[in-house]
């Protein structure tokens, strides 16, 4: 099965070596040769693939690990760049720049799955769609749904948005991918002839970090909690923008005045401003800082799309507030002149991969990795009080650009990471965009207000949460509130708690009438319906993961009914065997019905297989009476794991090599 998927695989990737090389970069395409290649591409999808899904895999970058190991439903880990239009969009030409741009970004082509030790990427040869939007930007990408993309495209009216998990890319990958596909959804709607590009990236390609790390002595981050902006939380589901356009020239003269950079300018009067409405303005107990990340590929020989930033600290320390904005621009300027040269970002790369080398961080299960690692991201956290994120100018074709109102970049906000600030450049026009958690606009309409008063005019448009008076209908109205979803669910956990206490509470006040432990079965059901709420209705989770977890609690529920009833021994003699051979039969039913995509089901066989010994134990410690079924549920998984490695050839070998990697 795996040598004729392997050799399926390879003739598939020999041929689209061939159709890559017909076309030189910058080559202009007919119309109708483009035309035929659509035509081709509406009709591949009712073919039948031969490709294995997942045939290539990548580690994850340096960077990447921490967001896959921190990201969920309440950190989502996502940024957003949005292409404005002057005209409404149309979704199918979309849908089809879409399958245009893709081929053009191999390293985007893929689908975020967890190891043993650490998470990686592997190929995805599915169909990404478009989709309106509908609800908060850049809310949790969840690995386990639709086509399983890292990144969504949707739509809303004049504006198409690129949403993206930051352990794929930063800022300067998805800016080249969004302004890319904003570039082919522009041929279609003028039915310009296509500007072909080369693949530049492997999905493949080094980690860079690991490439530019050389040992140096440890520098830790800075860890000290800094002020944190204050008010009220916004409901889960619902994420306040306030964004402002200026005009480059007028921020350029204020900038040239004061003898500094566009970021060092920005950024001190964001502290500033902070300074003035998140304290008293006289003194600080905390430090007031901005997490401010650097591209470094201006430092490096590198043009990775994966990520390669670092992040730096640009603060004022507790004590004695500022008494002018000239004091914190001077001390912003000193701070990033010292912090943003190589040596120092040297530092700085050897420290995160450092950490990363050591044996012991490596042989570390992904489970407690992810606990060590969620503990670190939370107390580092704390040392800034918000992002500040400058990602430079966005260009796309000369021919184009009067059909591109601007460009808009949103970073991720939730409760942890309360209020963060993005900044894109495109055509003379600087767009600073506030995302927040919170019901109060305080602080960027202060900042907004301190531009207008040196002369730079500021145009505001928000989304409706919090600002209802620059609201221009772009953004769409957000109906549902899952908060309530997430009470009712804690609501439902506590009642569980009760119950279980309450039974325990009367079997306790009865069991010298009925000397019967009925509470621990009632705790133990209690737990299970807990258990089912929480990693299979709740998360979207793999169909054969879900499998796993849900005959875990139905084998403890059965041993628990014996346990409590005299352990006769019907548990361990038959039900539970039984169970763990109809695990055994439901993966293998999932692989076959899946075949193209068989080897993401192998983990969960090793561990039915592993798990098939455990009624063996029960065996061995004199709890199991007939064994029958027991040797036999045992035998079935290791022949059924057998086949499957004997069959799957050099696919397993791959499957665990990624799988395992360390």
């Amino acid at each position: 099965m795996g040598q004729r998927m392997n050799e399926e695989n390879q003739e598939q990737d020999q041929k689209d070596e061939i159709a890559g090389k017909q076309e030189e970069p910058g080559q202009i395409v007919s119309e109708k040769v483009e035309k035929k290649r659509e035509k081709k591409r509406e009709e591949k999808p009712k073919k039948k693939r031969l490709r294995i899904q997942g045939a290539a895999w990548r580690r994850l970058d340096n960077t990447a690990k921490l967001f896959a190991a921190v990201s969920g439903e309440d950190l989502s880990s996502v940024f957003r760049i949005s292409a404005v239009l002057k005209e409404k969009v149309d979704p199918e030409l979309l849908q089809r720049a879409l399958v245009r741009t893709l081929p053009e970004f191999e390293n985007f082509r893929v689908k975020l799955r967890k190891g043993f030790f650490w998470y990686y990427f592997e190929t995805n040869n599915r169909n990404p769609g478009v989709e309106e939007e509908q609800s908060a930007p850049c809310r949790f990408i969840d690995p386990h749904r639709g086509a399983r993309f890292p990144f969504r495209v949707s739509y809303y009216g004049c504006r198409i948005n690129f949403e993206v998990f930051h352990g794929l890319t930063d800022g300067l990958g998805a800016l080249r991918f969004a302004s890319r596909l904003t570039e082919h959804y522009l041929e279609l709607v003028k039915k310009l002839p296509v500007m072909v590009q080369e693949r530049e990236f492997s999905p493949l390609r080094e980690d860079d970090y690991l490439r530019h790390y050389r040992k140096l002595p440890h520098r830790h981050y800075n860890s000290r909690p800094a002020i944190a902006i204050q008010g009220e939380f916004l409901p889960f589901d619902q994420m306040a923008v306030l964004q402002g356009t200026i005009e480059v020239s007028a921020l350029k003269t204020e900038c040239r005045k004061v003898g500094v950079s566009i970021t060092k300018y920005l950024a001190a009067v964001l502290l500033w401003a902070i300074i003035q409405t998140e304290t008293d303005g006289k003194t600080l107990k905390r430090p007031v800082a901005l997490n401010l990340p650097v591209n470094l590929r201006s430092f490096f020989e590198s043009e990775t799309l994966a990520n390669f930033f670092a992040v730096v600290n640009i603060s004022w320390a507790a004590g004695k507030a500022p008494e002018a904005l000239e004091e914190v621009i001077a001390s912003v300027s000193r701070q990033m002149d010292e912090q943003i040269v190589k040596e120092r970002l040297e530092e700085t790369i050897s420290y995160n991969v450092s950490n990363e080398k050591k044996w012991y961080v490596r042989a570390i299960p992904l489970f407690v990795k992810h606990l060590v690692m969620q503990l670190i991201f939370l107390h580092t956290s704390r040392a800034h009080t918000m992002t500040f994120s400058n990602i430079g100018p966005a260009q796309v074709r000369e021919e184009l650009k009067d059909s591109i109102e601007g460009f808009q970049l949103l970073v991720g906000a939730s409760p942890k990471q309360r209020m963060k600030c993005g900044v894109v450049a495109y055509d003379g026009k600087l767009c600073l965009s506030f995302t927040s958690a919170m019901a109060e606009n305080r602080l960027p309409e202060f900042f907004f207000h301190l531009l207008e008063e040196k002369g730079i005019r500021v145009e505001r448009e928000s989304n409706g949460i919090t600002d209802t008076e620059h609201d221009k209908g772009r953004y769409p109205v957000i109906a549902q509130d899952r908060e309530r979803v997430r009470r009712a669910v804690r609501g439902f956990y506590v009642s569980l708690v009760l119950v279980s206490l309450l039974a325990g509470l009367t079997n306790l006040a009865t069991y010298h009438r009925i000397p019967f432990k009925w509470s621990l079965l009632t705790a133990g059901a209690a737990a299970y319906v807990a258990m089912t709420l929480r990693f299979s209705v709740m998360r979207h989770a793999s169909l054969a993961g879900t499998l796993v977890r849900q005959s875990l609690g139905i084998q403890a529920i059965l041993l628990l009914i014996d346990a409590l009833t005299g352990l006769r021994g019907w548990s361990v003699d038959y039900a539970i065997p039984c169970v763990a051979l109809f695990e055994v039969a439901a993966v293998l039913l999932m692989m076959l019905v899946n075949r193209m995509n068989w080897q993401s089901y192998f983990m969960y066989q090793i561990t039915i297989t592993f798990l098939s010994f455990v009624p063996l134990i029960f065996w061995k410690i004199g709890w199991t009476h007939h064994p029958l079924l027991t040797v036999l549920a045992a035998g079935v998984s290791v022949a059924a794991l057998a086949a499957t490695v004997i069959l799957g050839d050099r696919s397993v070998k791959r499957e665990l090599k990624r799988r395992f990697h360390v």
